[in-house]
């Protein structure tokens, strides 16, 4: 009896370690996620500059808290410009519930709506938020 209870124990933890293994091998892509579920609700991000921001919208307009709080301070601003994936300059405003965004900031010439922003993260890290993500 107590042989069989032994064998049992031994069985039911190598299946445990089996699904561990197979659920690390098959959980593990090599690439880092696009949205962050603990990260919802704000976006950090990096400026034109380089300078990382942290980022929200609050009461319809980007609520802007910088790292480097020697040369900046934190504010509400109507746009917030950004770095897209392939490091490009693009400035974002909210327009209900999307963003209209002006490549480099150029408001004069064409406007895209977009349900998202396509942003790097202060790792360098592709990502992406709505208005509904970034809402507080």
């Amino acid at each position: 009896m107590a042989k069989a209870l032994v064998g049992l124990l031994a069985a039911i933890l190598v299946v445990i370690a089996a699904a561990k293994y197979a659920y690390s091998v098959s959980a593990n892509t090599g690439t880092p996620p696009i949205n962050e579920a603990w990260a919802q609700n704000k976006m950090e991000f990096v400026a034109w500059n380089n300078d990382k921001w942290t980022t929200w919208i609050h009461d319809g307009a980007f609520e802007q808290a910088p790292q480097n709080t020697r040369k900046w301070s934190r504010h509400s601003n109507a746009s917030i410009a950004f770095t897209d994936w392939e490091g490009d300059a693009w400035q974002a405003k909210i327009d209900g519930k999307v963003f209209l965004l002006a490549y480099q900031g150029d408001w004069n010439g064409p406007i895209e709506r977009s349900a998202a922003i396509r942003y790097r993260d202060w790792s360098g890290n592709n990502q992406l938020r709505t208005v509904a993500e970034l809402q507080r």
